[in-house]
């Protein structure tokens, strides 16, 4: 259950973070990011607390961890970077968790 709150938070605040980056550089990139991994991580609350959930979870979740990396490391802009690679390491980690305890 906690799992799956967690996965419509950040599937939330992804899609929020996207329309943040649309409003302030007008990037369509930062819109359809982040609107399709949101959407993406709300299907796995969904899912949840399933297999095919938590390795979706998982995927996305792997997924902005590594663009976010790489983008602070490149551009050691702290906003939006810092913020997703703390959602996407919580989520990784929860989703460990409650899977290996199922």
């Amino acid at each position: 259950m906690l799992a799956q709150i967690y996965y419509y938070f950040f599937g939330l605040a992804a899609i929020a973070g996207g329309a943040m980056g649309y409003a302030r550089a007008k990037s369509k990139a930062s819109l359809i990011a982040g609107g399709l991994s949101g959407a993406l991580l709300i299907i796995a609350g969904i899912l949840s607390p399933s297999v095919p959930g938590f390795i979706l979870a998982l995927i996305v979740s792997i997924l902005l961890l590594a663009h976010f990396g790489r983008s602070y490391a490149a551009k050691k802009k702290p906003i939006p970077a810092i913020p997703m690679i703390v959602l996407s390491g919580i989520c990784i980690v929860l989703t460990a968790i409650v899977w290996h305890a199922g």
